[in-house]
């Protein structure tokens, strides 16, 4: 059933695409530096308008740092701005990432005037006084959910009364889809597709109603609807690394490898002019590669990020390196490629999910050739990085920061499916498959991860792999199916697939 209507999806999909492609091609004169167009009417200075549409623009795609840079030379040429020190405020609030900079957030909102009725009383216009109103409430007094659900809240208010405001719709769409942190929420992300498919009926080339688009279908059996918009948010904001990367959320979501790898590398490229390593993107591009078995395209993005580790070291950039090994190894099973069993320096770097996915995948390829007692000592530093996990009080301004429950509960299963690794390589076959199949289950309750398989190995896949060394082939197929699932398209549960079915 849920192929069938994966497949209506995609021929509406696709017949939507063709026309919005015929109908909306972007005109030049409607691109404001490569970012996109938006109207935005505001009491600002006219001296101040091009940076602030601009930052506007750069908001819309998610580039929040260039975004913060155009609210702040907004402000130089007219200090009294308000939308200007709303947009910088806006700026630290990154929805989807779980990142927020509460701090600077509100002081931004404090260089305009230290209080919130000052600071109302600088926006002149009821509606802008209603935006200043809607951060006010983001960054008040209360949990993050609570003031999540504040800031929708008057987002709802503001878009209702002003429905020619195509951005102020639009924000109320990523609103809804920031409800719930990182999880993704089917009822409110749906919510979220219905205003923004409402702002793109009255312009297909709005920014952020193709951007938010893509995140709300951004899964395997909406993805389909999100083409239209996959198809043309890269054209709208060229010089944006986050638009030209967006569309492969939908391009991964229906395994069209051909088309994620133009769109990453498009978006790694735009990043690295940027002065940007373009991590996500690489890490994208890098797996897309490894889809169509193309390892060697793989391998010189990966030897990049091992290089800017050992020029100029990061949390960021230790993080994606120990991801990028792992990858290669699970894909690749090379364990001397990209030095991909060597240990990446962890010092200082409280979210530890990466590293530990690398110590899975290590583990695994260790005790499937044999070497178990190296396996175990993977799995003993394993479980010790699990021990010492707690989740972080605050929301932190960097992914790298924070630690989440989500986190602490992959991390323990990654050590549950490595222990039960171990033991059907030990030849307790039966009892590993067991364990095998609940950590799979358990691992269902996780929040859904866009892209690539947030373990890099899924755990379905390895139960495929076992069972079908067991000679279980119909069971085998299961497994594999349940993978394919979830990750379209991909190419070592293809492959087990096929030997099941075939045997």
């Amino acid at each position: 059933m849920r192929s069938a209507i994966t497949c209506f999806l995609a021929a509406l999909a696709l017949a939507c695409s063709a026309t919005a492609l015929a109908q909306c091609r972007v005109p030049d004169a409607r691109i404001t530096g490569g970012v996109g167009y938006v109207e935005f009417p505001n009491s600002g200075a006219a001296a101040a308008q091009a940076d602030f549409i601009r930052g506007v623009l750069l908001l819309h795609s998610f580039e929040y740092a260039q975004s913060r840079e155009a609210f702040v030379a907004a402000q130089r040429k007219d200090p009294h701005f308000a939308l200007a020190y709303w947009g910088e405020a806006l700026s630290y609030n990154h929805t989807i990432w779980g990142e927020q900079d509460l701090a600077a957030a509100r002081a931004a909102l404090a260089r305009l005037a230290p209080t919130a009725g000052a600071r109302a009383a600088l926006a002149p216009t009821p509606r802008e006084r209603a935006y200043l109103g809607a951060v006010e409430r983001l960054f008040g007094e209360g949990t993050k959910p609570e003031r999540d659900a504040g800031f929708s809240a008057a987002m709802a208010d503001l878009a209702a009364r002003e429905p020619e405001d195509l951005n102020a719709r639009s924000f109320y769409a990523l609103s809804l889809i920031g409800l719930t942190g990182t999880r993704r929420d089917e009822s409110n992300y749906m919510r979220a597709a219905a205003e923004a498919e409402s702002v793109y009926q009255t312009d297909p080339t709005h920014p952020g109603a193709l951007h938010y688009l893509i995140h709300a279908y951004d899964d395997p059996v909406h993805a389909p609807l999100g083409l239209r918009a996959a198809r043309l948010y890269g054209e709208v904001a060229p010089a944006a690394s986050h638009a030209q990367h967006m569309p492969s959320h939908i391009f991964f979501a229906l395994g069209m490898w051909d088309d994620a790898i133009t769109a990453n590398i498009a978006s790694l490229a735009t990043a690295r002019a940027q002065g940007d390593g373009g991590y996500h993107s690489l890490i994208w591009l890098a797996y897309a590669y490894f889809q169509q078995n193309k390892p060697e395209d793989a391998r010189p993005l990966i030897e990049s990020v091992a290089r800017d580790v050992a020029t100029r070291p990061s949390k960021d950039n230790r993080l994606r390196l120990a991801l990028a090994r792992a990858m290669w190894l699970a894909e690749t099973g090379d364990p001397k490629g990209v030095d991909a069993t060597v240990d990446v320096d962890s010092t200082g770097i409280p979210a530890s999910a990466y590293f530990s996915i690398h110590d899975y995948v290590r583990g695994i390829a260790a005790a499937g050739n044999g070497r178990l007692s190296e396996a175990r000592t993977t799995l003993s530093a394993l479980r010790a990085r699990a021990a010492v996990l707690t989740p972080t009080a605050e929301l932190a301004a960097q992914w790298y920061e924070n630690v989440t429950p989500q986190e602490i509960e992959q991390t323990r299963l990654l050590a549950e499916a490595l222990d039960a690794a171990i033991r059907f390589h030990a030849g307790q076959r039966d009892q590993a498959i067991t364990q095998l199949r609940i950590a799979d289950k358990a691992a269902d309750g996780l929040i859904f991860e866009y892209g690539p398989p947030w373990s890099v190995k899924p755990f379905s896949e390895l139960l495929g792999e076992f069972l079908l060394a067991e000679g279980r082939h119909d069971e085998a197929a299961a497994a594999f199916r349940k993978t394919l699932q979830t990750y379209p398209g991909r190419r070592l549960a293809l492959a087990g697939l096929a030997q099941a079915t075939r045997s």
